[in-house]
């Protein structure tokens, strides 16, 4: 008898414990404004090139779910992520022959290279997730479309001739072609981004005190405020399959005799065949507008609390919506 009373307790209790969740179950919808500036990598295979420093930032708006601890998340983002290169020094020869018919070596000194892309992407994410009181976290993919990308170099060099037969070189002589800090630009030429799929990871928490509000006259329970850390990763190759042209090259030309060209890391033909990934780790902001629940429900009237406000008969913290 004692163990039945008190496995009909138990059941009592988690019968009880079910319906007091089913009653207090919550499930809301809201919609939301982010914006986030991180840190930005491109992760590739490049011999002899290291992986490429930058900054990413997004502006997304979308959609929110909130059930019980549960938190689902989708909508739109405009990216974009700026990359700089770094490009050692080079040193180019070339065999040349002047216009006496002696050979010589024409070295190209390549310096003070400047190699940046730039990237715009609309991404779609699919995200999950929980909230914990004042804490939350979200997983899932995005999607990410190219709409822009771009790719620029520059650099200075310097050129001289080296004669087997000299022992000086020859510098600083411009009608041969030896001349000092020399500007050459690729210019801003256009790149394709193939669509890519980013893991991504955000971890945050509800941040700000309700009373900061009252003076806008907002109701802080209908506006909650977020801010957190993310990693977006970049699972698919960035790189296309289109062959590139040298990154450094020249041709001879009948007016202006040699003419140097650079052309930009990531569409030369150095990266031809390599993998590049993304990778962002940055700081996020979210402002989230929770809808007003359907139907009528008894609410904290936040306002009147503050204000110590009375009235005879009932919890005026309280009202009827």
């Amino acid at each position: 008898v004692k163990k039945f009373i008190l496995i009909a307790y138990i059941l009592l209790i988690s019968i009880g414990v079910n319906a007091q969740a089913r009653i207090s179950s919550e499930t809301t919808h809201g919609f939301f404004m982010s914006g986030d500036l991180g840190y930005s990598a491109l992760l590739h295979n490049i011999q002899g090139y290291p992986a490429s420093a930058g900054l990413n930032t997004n502006i997304g708006m979308g959609y929110r779910l909130f059930h019980d601890n549960f938190l689902f998340s989708t909508g739109l983002e405009a990216a974009y992520q700026f990359n700089a290169n770094r490009l050692d020094n080079m040193d180019f020869q070339l065999p040349m022959r002047d216009t006496e018919g002696q050979l010589f070596q024409m070295h190209v000194l390549v310096n003070e290279s400047q190699d940046f892309t730039h990237m715009v992407n609309l991404n779609l994410p699919i995200l999950f997730g929980g909230e914990w009181g004042r804490v939350y976290f979200l997983i899932g993919p995005k999607i990410a479309i190219n709409v822009y990308g771009a790719a620029s170099s520059s650099a200075v060099y310097t050129t001289y001739g080296e004669y087997d037969e000299y022992y000086d070189d020859f510098h600083n002589m411009p009608n041969h072609q030896f001349e000092s800090n020399r500007k050459m630009s690729s210019g801003t030429l256009p790149m394709d981004w193939n669509m890519n799929i980013l893991a991504h990871v955000e971890i945050g928490g509800r941040v700000g005190h309700y009373y900061k509000y009252k003076i806008f006259r907002i109701n802080p329970d209908k506006v909650h405020m977020y801010l957190s850390a993310y990693v977006d990763f970049g699972v698919l190759n960035l790189r296309t399959n289109r062959a590139g042209e040298p990154i450094f090259d020249y041709k001879e030309t009948a007016d202006k005799g040699l003419q140097f060209y650079i052309q930009p890391l990531m569409i030369s033909s150095v990266s031809d065949n390599a993998v590049i990934r993304n990778l962002n780790i940055g700081i996020k902001y979210t402002i989230c507008f929770p809808m007003k629940p359907s139907g009528k429900s008894f609410i904290y009237d936040w306002w009147k609390a503050g204000r110590d406000y009375r009235k005879s008969g009932g919890n005026q913290a309280f009202k009827y919506q």
